[in-house]
């Protein structure tokens, strides 16, 4: 199990990288359980991948991209759709999940993350890869 610091900044960088925000602090122990209920540990090449794209937001783009495509079952997409559904259900984050108009730079900034997202799947191939292979080898 991870320490509390470590926790709370895994959950952070999740949390900033699926809804732009910091981690409500109650949710924390909730991503713990379930990590630990749902069997979600990580090992070997899946937990060093982890480790640096939870301290490189770039890199949790990419390595979230690569998953999504490459390993859609495997633990570290669970990892993150667990944090995703957390998120969604936390009261804090509610306005995140409905409709609102937006201006022209928001739409440009969405229009550049559409543009650079085939980049992040590049490099975040690669990534998911080895989470696949360090999978099958435990």
């Amino acid at each position: 199990m991870n320490t509390p610091a470590r926790s709370q900044r895994e959950c952070d960088a999740l949390a900033r990288h699926l809804v732009g925000r910091a981690c409500p602090p109650d949710l924390v122990a909730r991503y713990e359980r379930a990590v630990a209920d749902l069997d979600l540990r990580l090992s070997g090449a899946a937990q060093l991948a982890w480790d640096a794209a939870c301290a490189f937001p770039p890199l949790l783009a990419a390595l979230d991209a690569g998953v999504a495509l490459w390993d859609r079952n495997g633990t570290v997409r669970r990892r993150l759709l667990v944090m995703f559904s957390l998120l969604e259900a936390h009261p804090d984050n509610a306005d995140r999940f409905l409709f609102r108009p937006r201006s022209l730079a928001e739409r440009t900034r969405t229009l550049l993350r559409c543009l650079l997202a085939p980049f992040a799947m590049l490099f975040g191939t690669p990534l998911a890869i080895a989470c696949r292979v360090a999978a099958r080898k435990s």
